[in-house]
């Protein structure tokens, strides 16, 4: 059975007596919708989790993709981040001629899959998503720069800023692109899958009508082509939908 945040009609049974219990007591406490992340209900993600065993859960992931990486995640599913995955990505687009010899180069030695160069935080390991829609209406800046540069944060964010060329390369490579991913919770990966604030928050967030409730999350396991529901780029009803998004 699949399951959207952002349709309480698809949450099971139990969850929704659940959600809806918080987010009465959190009525009754005076909280403000849009402080749901401050609810102090960690302690019920577990209760949340078990609820969605069995259930497949709508996420996305926004980024901008050449055409043949279109054709191969619907072939093959989207891959954790790792130095292969980028060095693929960019030893194809090279002998597509979509990049230069020296544009390569660069790419290769300077990004964040390279131990020198990685930045603040973990990217490594994970597939990177969002659990609603509502980036793509309320936090479009958010999302703006993955749609806007070729290669996701990994390739381009050591270059969007710092190498002016090179991102205006980087911006004109492929497409804005959404994917959008059917994901369980409960399939093993390299670590545990981790969701930024979680999952209890922002369900307890859209059942108190803040529609702008999401979260980051960080799948750590492969997505098997059979769970990518669909790839979406300007031109698609499914993408023009959100006139602010990159393309539109």
């Amino acid at each position: 059975m699949l399951s959207s945040t952002d349709d309480p009609a698809t949450w099971p049974h139990p969850l929704t007596e659940l959600v809806h219990q918080l987010a009465d007591d959190a009525r009754r406490r005076g909280c403000a919708p849009e402080n749901y992340q401050d609810l102090s209900i960690n302690s019920y993600e577990g209760a949340v989790l078990g609820h969605l065993e069995g259930h497949l859960v709508r996420a996305r992931h926004s980024t901008r993709l050449l055409d043949h990486e279109k054709d191969a995640i619907r072939t093959q599913g989207l891959r954790p981040l790792n130095a292969g995955l980028v060095n693929d990505r960019l030893d194809q687009a090279h002998e597509l001629g979509h990049l230069t010899a020296t544009e390569y180069e660069v790419l290769r030695t300077v990004n964040e899959t390279v131990p020198e160069h990685r930045g603040f935080g973990k990217r490594e390991d994970q597939v990177c998503l969002t659990l609603s829609a509502a980036p793509m209406i309320h936090d479009v800046s958010g999302i703006h720069p993955l749609l806007s540069y070729w290669g996701g944060e990994a390739i381009y964010w050591k270059h969007c800023e710092g190498t002016p060329a090179l991102a205006a390369k980087l911006g004109s490579l492929g497409t804005p692109a959404i994917v959008t991913a059917l994901l369980d919770f409960t399939a093993l990966g390299v670590g545990a899958h981790r969701v930024f604030p979680s999952l209890v928050h922002v369900l307890v967030g859209k059942a108190l009508s803040y529609e702008a409730a999401d979260a980051d999350v960080l799948y750590r396991a492969p997505i098997p082509p059979q769970r990518i529901e669909s790839i979406v780029s300007p031109g698609h009803p499914a993408y023009d939908q959100f006139p602010e998004l990159p393309g539109n």
